[in-house]
């Protein structure tokens, strides 16, 4: 018989995060705990079991707190998983990849006589520690984040799999070689190849998942840019009637400490002992000053009550304008 040739195994390590969350410095991983394993083998390829394909899949969580949108996030953002790059996301999907093969004879041509293919994938997920103190709202759009992650994760597994499978009819289709080195050389071509298209694929998924959340983000922050804008204009002229307001007030309580003295001459002329026409005269002229007082008087405070109604209701619409706001930004954020 003739000998067998045991080939060098090679391992190649590739972790992929799901960035779906802002990257954060600083905190680590905590919290986590494996909830379920999958493993699977598959030998039948095109009546072939020469190559042998398993695959495992483990689901691991890690404690997510916090009761508000910010706080929800922030703590992702301090505390979510990393990649191989030290990017921090909202899940992860790592794969560990290995093959071994035996193949013979030493001399002559020299094919595979059997192979295993190996991919050990861990996702990684968000779960919420907290979610019987979530409010009704916060709860159903951590629910409706959460499960978008793991639809986000389990595309990735689907990539790796899918790939994992071309690998294997890939190495089914290898003939024989002229000697086992031109063989293990054309295993390993086949392998890179393999594990390029694999990368290549997640690539262009993460790229169509930023641009489909990038398709729904930017109206919102179109509509968020807008209302700040408008929100600025609103208390630039709030900001300016109140100026107003402070000016009219001013000059109502100086016209009120006029009337008041002229109240108080006409008091002094008619408690004085002159004759009654030089009084009437006096009365005559303080009254007048004092009409016309009264006419700047009240002048102003029609003035000011209408400012102060125009700054009421610019307030009222730039409160509403800003509970808006504070609407868009919180779906902004759960949209990634």
């Amino acid at each position: 018989m003739s000998p067998l040739r045991l080939a060098r195994r090679l391992v190649f390590v590739l972790a992929l995060a799901a960035l779906l969350a802002a990257p954060a410095c600083g905190g680590g991983d905590k919290g986590a705990t494996t909830t379920q394993g999958d493993s699977r083998t598959d030998s039948r390829l095109d009546g072939s079991d020469l190559v042998e394909l398993k695959t495992t899949l483990e689901t691991t969580y890690y404690d997510v707190e916090g009761l508000s949108t910010e706080a929800i996030f922030n703590h992702i953002e301090r505390n979510g998983p990393t990649d191989g790059e030290g990017k921090r996301g909202s899940g992860l999907t790592s794969v560990v990849w290995g093959y071994e093969w035996q193949g013979g004879p030493e001399e002559g041509d020299c094919s595979i006589n059997s192979m295993t293919i190996r991919a050990d994938m861990v996702v990684t997920l968000p779960r919420h520690v907290q979610e019987e103190q979530l409010s009704a709202e916060v709860k159903s759009n951590w629910d409706s984040y959460a499960g978008g992650v793991a639809t986000h994760e389990q595309t990735h597994v689907d990539i790796y799999e899918a790939g994992a499978k071309e690998l294997q009819k890939s190495m089914a289709k290898i003939g024989a070689q002229k000697s086992c080195d031109v063989l293990e050389t054309e295993i390993k071509r086949v392998w890179n190849e393999g594990q390029n298209g694999i990368n290549a694929r997640q690539a262009s998924f993460h790229n169509d998942e930023y641009g489909r959340l990038a398709g729904q983000r930017q109206p919102l922050s179109d509509k968020i840019d807008g209302n700040r804008g408008q929100i600025a204009s609103l208390q630039r002229q709030i900001d300016s009637l109140g100026r107003e307001l402070r000016d009219l007030s001013s000059e109502i309580e100086g016209l009120v400490g006029q009337i008041d003295s002229v109240d108080d001459q006409v008091k002094k002329v008619n408690e004085s002992a002159q004759s009654p026409q030089d009084k009437q005269a006096q009365l005559v002229v303080l009254l007048q000053q004092r009409n016309a007082l009264q006419g700047r008087h009240n002048a102003a405070v029609d003035e000011h009550n209408e400012a102060l109604n125009q700054r009421n209701a610019l307030v009222k619409q730039r409160d509403d304008l800003i509970n808006e706001t504070n609407e868009l930004v919180d779906l902004f954020n759960w949209t990634r």
